[in-house]
């Protein structure tokens, strides 16, 4: 990998892999557009591992309350104007909403590798993440917290974040959508998505890093270092960034974002085929 392919690879892991526009599609746009060869498994865990440090960094206040309310449910709480989760219901909230992309991601891993990494695929699926991210605005009603949030709302969201398994669509952009469509606010959409993001990260870092045994590439442990670390402080300054906008803002650079980049690879693909 050269030192450009590293930084630019790094950069747009970290600042993707929390705003609702997907990091996987991303990186698959960015080996495409600069004509890139494939940057490797290996790589892939670093960044991934540089993104889980910047979430669990960012929320440790709330990670260390989870931790330590366990053994006497204290509550964990999310700042002024939200509600307190008392903290095993929190882990309760988390754990559901994590086991529909378990289970479903050890049957459409390889199919989903195989029939949906290429440009035009990922330029459709950020146009329907443009598309659902404008629903959500539509028709939230932003008055719900995360301490309002019921076993089967989790069951919900942890159905939708299946569909993050497809390059394009971006994990933390349909949890949160479907948060918005249960009626929470858009702060409160986001940082029940953040906590997710934990357990999620570490997963799909732990397959890749299965798949990292297997690989026959010797590792760039250069490479490797140097992108976990520049992912890992961009992603932090996304996460930053995005609380502070949804505070007074709302997903709408976001949907038109996702709409123009989809419909331009889209155009691009077609033109060239």
């Amino acid at each position: 990998m050269s030192f450009i392919q590293i930084i630019v690879l790094s950069v747009a892991q970290g600042i993707t892999e929390f705003l609702p526009i997907s990091s996987s599609g991303h990186l698959i746009l960015g080996s495409w557009l600069f004509d890139w060869p494939d940057q490797g498994i290996f790589f892939d865990v670093a960044v991934h591992v540089g993104t889980l440090f910047a979430v669990l960094i960012y929320f440790r206040r709330e990670w260390i309350q989870l931790v330590f309310g366990l053994t006497n449910n204290r509550s964990v709480e999310f700042g002024p104007g939200s509600t307190s989760v008392p903290s095993r219901n929190l882990l309760g909230l988390i754990v559901v909403a994590m086991i529909p992309l378990v289970v479903a991601a050890s049957f459409i891993r390889k199919s989903l590798e195989e029939n949906f990494r290429t440009p035009e695929a990922v330029g459709w699926l950020l146009i329907g993440t443009s598309v659902a991210l404008l629903v959500g605005e539509i028709v939230g009603k932003r008055t719900r917290h995360i301490g309002d949030l019921k076993l089967p709302d989790a069951v919900v969201i942890g159905l939708a974040q299946i569909l993050a398994a497809f390059p394009g669509i971006s994990r933390s952009g349909v949890t949160m959508v479907v948060g918005l469509t249960l009626g929470m606010t858009r702060e409160s959409a986001a940082r029940f998505s953040m906590m997710l993001a934990t357990p999620a990260i570490a997963g799909a870092g732990l397959l890749f890093a299965l798949d990292s045994l297997d690989a026959t590439d010797k590792p760039d442990w250069v490479a490797a270092l140097l992108g976990a670390v520049i992912s890992g402080i961009t992603a932090y300054f996304a996460i930053a960034g995005l609380m502070k906008l949804l505070r007074n803002g709302s997903f709408r650079p976001f949907i038109a974002y996702c709409g123009v980049v989809g419909v331009a690879v889209v155009i691009a693909q077609v033109a060239g085929a």
